[in-house]
């Protein structure tokens, strides 16, 4: 009868041992997925930052682009110049 109670009673504790470990292993993981979401939204908004900048870049090197080849055709193929400034008007 001694036996029966000794094999129950390291078959519970082993048991018990098993939960409690999992049980701790299982509060592990949810701490580092915790932490690995807030490092995803980090990422996400530091992304999202640097994308808006890129783009404003690109539209002011169009913008920039664009006014340089309107320049440039009017200079070459329009045989546009540039007005002379005169420093005295006379009326």
């Amino acid at each position: 009868m001694l036996a029966i109670l000794k094999k129950t009673f390291i078959i519970n504790s082993l048991l018990i041992f098993l939960v409690v470990l999992i049980s701790i292993l299982t509060i592990h993981w949810h701490h580092q997925m915790y932490e690995l979401h807030n490092e995803e939204k980090l990422v996400s908004k530091e992304y999202e930052h640097l994308n808006a900048i890129n783009r404003q870049l690109l539209m002011e090197y169009s913008e920039l682009e664009s006014g340089v080849l309107i320049y440039q055709k009017s200079k070459q193929d329009l045989k546009m110049f540039e007005p002379i400034k005169i420093d005295e008007v006379s009326i």
